[in-house]
């Protein structure tokens, strides 16, 4: 059982953890600017989409889900911040979404596939640096020649299917 990593990516979350028993953590990598739900939660009031129960964040991801197979506008790549290093940074992403919009004279004039190209491209761009911070502490414990068997995903974000997929 241990040890195994803990990625907790919520709306107040972002963090990667070593745990070696019960009661022994060790911070890996965090965040100094934003968790990775509020910036889901942020971009999805940006491109005005609309939410029930389950937040912005949900309404986000069933958005990007909807525009299914349909050919969609190339969105220029965005970031991923702090390259090489065990630290998150989600800031970055949704401040180039907000330039993206705000370049273009405001969301009212971005067409609809314009908006699920861009909200793909976020979405595409956040869990791409969840992907590559949780490779990065899998090879600061194997130098350690910590053997990792488990990788455990909490929080609200972990209900991500696009998520999920990876």
């Amino acid at each position: 059982m241990f040890p195994f990593i803990a990625l907790l990516i919520s709306g107040g979350h972002t963090l990667l953890l070593l745990a070696n028993s019960l009661t022994s953590f060790r911070v890996l990598a965090t965040t100094p600017d934003e968790s990775i739900g509020r910036s889901f939660d942020k971009v999805s009031r940006m491109l005005g989409l609309k939410w029930t129960g389950s937040g912005p964040g949900a309404a986000l991801e069933q958005f990007c889900a909807a525009a299914g197979e349909m050919s969609l506008p190339d969105i220029p790549p965005l970031p991923l911040p702090m390259p090489s290093k065990l630290a998150f940074s989600y800031a970055p992403l949704h401040s180039y979404v907000e330039r993206y919009i705000f370049a273009r004279g405001g969301i009212q004039n971005l067409d609809s596939s314009t908006k699920y190209a861009l909200a793909r491209a976020f979405q595409t761009a956040a869990v791409a640096q969840l992907q590559d911070k949780l490779l990065l502490a899998l090879q600061w414990c194997s130098r350690k020649e910590m053997t990792i068997r488990h990788v455990v995903v909490s929080g609200g974000v972990a209900s991500n299917l696009f998520l999920r997929e990876r």
